[in-house]
């Protein structure tokens, strides 16, 4: 369940503020909580799959192939998408939910 809390808190990649997109893949301290939080649930492949994805993304928005907003409108489906799945997977599994 802490896992799933974790996954819950994970990072965001980038959020819509007043003066336009915030892109927190310039920002030390948010890519220090994420490592950290690989670092905390190394065998957990959800909070894997959503690191690979924060870097990868990271990556091809410094690169200039995508614009920060199609970034983020990725990372916020896809991030939704693995809590829904470590939902689903405690359900299955009878794990009591906390939410």
């Amino acid at each position: 369940m802490k896992a799933l809390l974790i996954l819950m808190l994970a990072v965001s990649f980038g959020l819509r503020a007043e003066e336009g997109w915030v892109n927190y893949c310039k920002d030390p301290q948010k890519s220090a909580e994420s490592e950290k939080h690989l670092a905390d649930t190394r065998k957990d492949p959800l909070i894997f799959k959503l690191f690979a994805l924060r870097v990868g993304l990271c990556k091809i928005v410094d690169d200039g192939k995508v614009e920060l907003k199609e970034a983020i409108r990725i990372w916020d489906i896809e991030h939704a998408r693995s809590v829904n799945e470590r939902l689903l997977d405690d359900m299955k599994l009878g794990r009591k939910r906390t939410l």
